[in-house]
């Protein structure tokens, strides 16, 4: 089973894959987690160049083949053998982030965007995926205490998040059935209620 989390940075995608994760394990499951861009030697050199903020010269076009370079890399060497392995594999972000960064956030063709998106996963879709869903104005002030961390997406400012949200909320709405919404300011523990909820309800059969 293919899980994946999506949302903008700070909505606690992390959180809730360490969560379900651990409570599937205890469950007696094979667990696999992964966050892209990154998972492998090569793929975390690639997230390296694209979240270093000395990389700012980077094009649009080049940074969304990076992306799609290192999704391809990781499937083929990590999530392919191991749902082939019957092991539940959980990813902090797939080919929704795309859809909403270069697609929305970037302006580039959303159209082209998934034609490259499937070439690169060979068309794999996750068989859920849960988007917390949280403004710019919310996630500044998780993503405040580290400023002098953050990234070169997460210095973006407001304008750009808004456009990656209404990204997410286009394709959550035309794919509600697979894309399960809930708000990231909900407490942790909500969040993951939710999240189990959702599990047991639809996919009893794949847990």
């Amino acid at each position: 089973m293919l899980i994946t989390f999506e949302g903008i940075d700070g909505s606690g995608k992390s959180t809730q894959v360490q969560l379900l994760a651990s409570w599937l394990q205890e469950r007696g499951k094979k667990v696999a987690t992964f966050r892209e861009p990154g998972g492998t030697v090569i793929t975390e050199k690639i997230r390296s160049i694209l979240l270093n903020k000395d990389t700012e010269e980077l094009s649009y076009k080049a940074e969304l083949l990076l992306f799609l370079a290192a999704r391809n890399h990781l499937l083929m060497t990590k999530i392919l053998p191991l749902l082939q392995n019957e092991t539940i594999v959980i990813l902090d972000r797939f080919s929704d982030s795309t859809i909403a960064y270069q697609g929305f956030g970037r302006g580039l063709n959303v159209e082209e965007i998934q034609q490259l998106i499937e070439f690169a996963t060979d068309k794999l879709r996750p068989h859920v995926t849960f988007y917390l869903d949280m403004c710019f104005t919310d996630t500044v002030k998780r993503l405040s205490a580290e400023s002098s961390r953050l990234d070169r997406f997460e210095t973006l400012g407001e304008s750009f998040f808004e456009k990656v949200r209404a990204g997410y909320h286009f394709l959550q709405k035309r794919e509600a059935q697979r894309i399960k919404m809930i708000s990231g300011k909900e407490s942790i523990e909500t969040i993951h209620s939710f999240i189990i909820k959702e599990l047991q309800e639809n996919f009893s059969s794949l847990l």
